[in-house]
């Protein structure tokens, strides 16, 4: 699976390609709370997520 995480950093993106969602989830939340703005999570057909969905899209449950 191929993940694309974006955050802004002084007006200009900054992207990293994650395999996983829980790389790109940890990649995520280490962008937002070091303060890059516009954080969010790309998936292969395109569609973004942002720091609301997280949770509800790249948390799994424990079994």
């Amino acid at each position: 699976m191929q993940l694309i995480v974006t955050g802004t950093q002084n007006g200009r993106p900054v992207s990293f390609q994650r395999q996983t969602p829980d790389l790109a989830l940890e990649t995520a939340l280490h962008l937002r709370d070091e303060g890059l703005a516009e954080v969010h999570i790309t998936d292969i057909t395109g569609r973004t997520y942002g720091p609301h969905e997280f949770a509800a899209c790249f948390v799994r449950a424990a079994s």
